[in-house]
Order: C-alpha cells, then structure tokens, then sequence
C-alpha cells in the first residue's frame, strides 16, 4: 500500500509547486508596475508647481502649451500604467482562485483518503493483531521487513495528519490573500476613474490654449521661427566647439607619432588616451541609467527632434536634444565623471554652457545663468556645473544634448527620465 501511494504523493506535491510559479512571478510583476506607478505619481506631483505664465502674449501661450502637453503626457502614461496594473492584479485573482479550487480539491482527497487509512487500521492496530501480523511471518527477514512496514506506515499516518493540517492553513491563506487583492483592485478602480478624470481636465486646458494660438498663427510661426533659429545658432556653437577639439586631438597624436596614416582622419573623431577609452567604455555601459541633469522637479517640453505644436499643422520646431522645464535656479549637475571641455557664452553673452567630456561621448548643458566649473577640470558625477537661467518672462528651461564625436544622440535613449 505504501509503496503505491508515496510516489502519488510526492506528484501530488510536484504538480502542485509547479502551480504556484505562476503566481511568485505574478505577484513580483504587481509589485513592479505598483512601483513604477507610485514613481510616475511623485514626477507628476512635482511637476504640477511648473505651469508655465498665462500672459496673454503668444510667447507665454507657446510655453503654457508645452508645458501642458508635457503634464498630459504624464497624466496619460499614469493612467496607462493603473490600467496596466488592473490587468496584473486581475491576473493574479484568477491565479489565486484557481489555486483555491485545487487545494480544496486536494485537501478534501487528503481527508477521505486518511480517513479511509484509519479506518482500516483501527481494528489492525490493537496489540494482538500486530503480535499476529508479525509472528505470522514465514522467515525472520519477513519479519523485520513486516515490523519496519507498520512503523513507517505509523509516521506515514502523522506525516499525512500534518501535511492535511498544513494544507489547510495555506488554504486560509490565500482566502485571506485573495480578500486584500478583491480591496486592492477596488481602490485601483476608483484611482483609477478620477485619474481619468484629471487627465480629460488637462487635455480641456491644454486644447483651451490652442485655441488661442488658432487665432494668432502669424504671431505663432513667428514665435516658432525665433525658436527655430536659437536652436539652430546653438547648435552651430556646439558643434564648432567640438570640431576644434577633435582637430587638436588629432594633432596632439600626430606629433606623438609619424606612422598614421591619412585615410583613417577622414572622418573626425576624438583621439582619447587609453584613461579616455575606459571612461568611453563605461559610459556606454551605462546608456538608460544616467541621471537626470537637473535637481528637483521637471518635464520634458522639446524633445529630440521634430516636434510639432500641439494642435497646429505645419508648426513644428527641431530640437537636437531635449528642453528641460525646471523650478526657478534649479541646479544643473554632470551625468557622469569626466573632463569640462568647453565653458562659453552665447546670444549676446546672457547665456552661459558646459561641455563635460566622456572619452568619445559629450554632454551639454545650455541655458545656465551661472557656471561653477572651469574647463579643463575633472569631475565626478552628480559635479554642480551652475544653476538654470530663468528669463524674464519666467521660463527656467535646460538645453541638453547629448553627441558621441560630431553624431547626435538621443537624450531620452540615455537618461533615466
């Protein structure tokens, strides 16, 4: 009997570990998307204090609008990531009920079985009929083997009473555990309905705003032409400034040796010192978990490359990095250890950038009002380099960018937004 029923036993158990995998990565998976909401909540309650100025003029409207559309972008990925969450916890419920289904199942044969083995062994468990069970054996090997089978079948029995006991806890608890995620999903669900309620409001302010700039479209394109422009001479700057390094790098190295030859300077690049190439190296490694240069609450209002006004066909303005809304003097910090290489002024000397070097990779910081590094200074991650500008009509943007020698790179690929 024991011999046919153990191994049924250890499958039962088997199947049944194989059962709850499921639900330890389920569970995992809730944890993480509660986790990353809860991160999307604090970034959006941060950023509520950077609404932009509601003058009236078409400069002001712009900046409201970008701002706007970066909250609504933010208030649209929250409610993404609770409906998201729903589903999970959702999922989880239907793992959980079924597991339920099964250990009642299971627990209920474990009852009928054991109470069945007791039965039986009631009327052959009294001294005499053990005494008869042993002596009635026709060898002393039959013997032993008979007085080990009614021992082992003795803690079979204890072993089955407390594997019913235990099956039964872990029945109570996952009615206990299925009860918290029934509340979990109810408040997720009236989260969730007034954070739908928020965004249809932001998307109300964001298209109360285009409408204005409707009615000013030649002011409008003149305003997104200026822009235009202020990127464009930026960009100019920055890429003389790297140019002019990557010649002086490639003449520094000609002069330590006379075997290079004259094909492999075709295409610019930075000649790095073996220190150069392993910070080159390791900043690579790091693409997607730099930090985000500005302290304190921000958003996204440009992002890298075209984009177009919210609302406005045709207007539409090409960013080679990303435009940083932050709080008035916010501090300006280096992603990653390195080199200052460039400090300069620019537009009529009102605007301060840094260019920090990384081996073959640079990043930028522009719009600053005040620098607390000097070039040539070596510096470790998280280094203050100034304070964002703010102008006059209370805009506090940071320009950054991002390149590896003279190619663009996408900040947002980077940096841990």
């Amino acid at each position: 009997m024991e011999r046919t029923f153990l191994p049924l036993l250890r499958a039962l158990l088997f199947v049944l570990v194989l059962s709850l995998a499921p639900l330890s990565s389920r569970a995992q998976s809730v944890q993480q998307l509660k986790a990353n909401r809860a991160k999307l909540e604090a970034q959006i309650s941060e950023s509520k204090q950077l609404l932009a100025t509601t003058n009236k003029d078409v400069k002001s409207q712009v900046n409201t609008l970008s701002v706007l559309t970066a909250q609504v972008k933010e208030q649209q990925a929250l409610v993404d990531a609770l409906d998201r969450e729903v589903r999970a916890v959702n999922d989880t419920m239907i793992t959980l009920e079924r597991q339920q289904r099964e250990l009642e199942k299971e627990l209920s044969m474990r009852r009928d079985s054991y109470a069945r083995a007791l039965r039986m062994s009631t009327h052959r468990n009294t001294f005499e009929n053990r005494l008869s069970f042993l002596f009635s054996a026709e060898t002393f090997h039959q013997m032993y083997r008979r007085a080990r089978y009614l021992r082992e079948y003795s803690d079979f029995q204890v072993r089955e009473g407390r594997e019913i006991q235990s099956k039964q806890e872990e029945l109570e608890q996952k009615k206990a555990t299925l009860e918290q995620m029934r509340a979990e999903k109810s408040e997720l669900l009236a989260k969730q309905q007034a954070q739908r309620a928020v965004l249809s409001q932001k998307q109300a302010d964001q298209m109360a705003v285009v409408k204005q700039l409707q009615k000013k479209q030649a002011n409008l394109k003149t305003e997104i032409a200026r822009r235009q422009k202020q990127y464009d001479d930026l960009d100019k700057r920055i890429n003389k400034l790297i140019e002019e390094q990557i010649a002086a790098s490639q003449k520094k190295k000609k002069e330590k040796t006379t075997t290079e030859s004259p094909s492999k300077t075709s295409s610019p690049s930075y000649k790095m010192s073996p220190e150069e190439v392993k910070l080159s190296g390791s900043f690579a490694s790091n693409k997607g978990r730099l930090p985000v240069p500005v302290v304190g609450p921000y958003l996204i209002v440009s992002h890298y490359g075209i984009n177009q006004v919210e609302g406005m066909k045709d207007v539409k303005v090409n960013n080679q990095g990303v435009d940083i809304r932050s709080k008035d003097g916010a501090t300006v910090r280096s992603i990653f250890s390195g080199e200052v290489a460039a400090v300069f002024e620019y537009d009529k000397r009102n605007f301060y950038g840094v260019l920090v070097r990384h081996g073959e990779y640079i990043s930028v910081y522009c719009n600053l009002g005040d620098v607390a590094v000097r070039q040539g200074q070596k510096i470790q991650a998280n280094t203050t380099l100034g304070t964002v500008r703010t102008d006059a009509s209370g805009d506090c943007i940071l320009k950054f960018q991002l390149r590896r020698n003279t190619q663009r790179l996408n900040p947002e690929e980077w940096v841990r937004f």
